[in-house]
């Protein structure tokens, strides 16, 4: 390791490395890469994109707002934007 590296440690999920491993066995890059490459892009765009366009990739909700979002789901009718992309699709 270089002086201008330095190693980082995280839980992940066993999924998650299981992802990885597939990843880097079918394209032969090297893991620490895929990492890194992973991470700056990721921060970069929380530097580069306003928080309120930014999505998580998981939502947690308390029992109560899931039942309040089945509710919401339940009485939902598709708008036309949505019925379009549907059938676009």
């Amino acid at each position: 390791m270089s002086e201008d590296q330095t190693q980082v440690s995280a839980f992940i999920a066993r999924e998650t490395k299981e992802h990885l491993d597939r990843y880097v066995r079918e394209t032969g890059a090297k893991k620490g890469r895929v990492i890194e490459d992973a991470l700056d892009s990721y921060l970069a765009t929380l530097d580069d994109v306003p928080a309120e366009y930014v999505v998580p990739r998981r939502i947690t909700l308390t029992r109560e707002s899931f039942d309040r979002v089945l509710a919401l789901m339940d009485d939902a009718e598709p708008t036309p934007a949505l019925r379009a992309l549907m059938r676009d699709h």
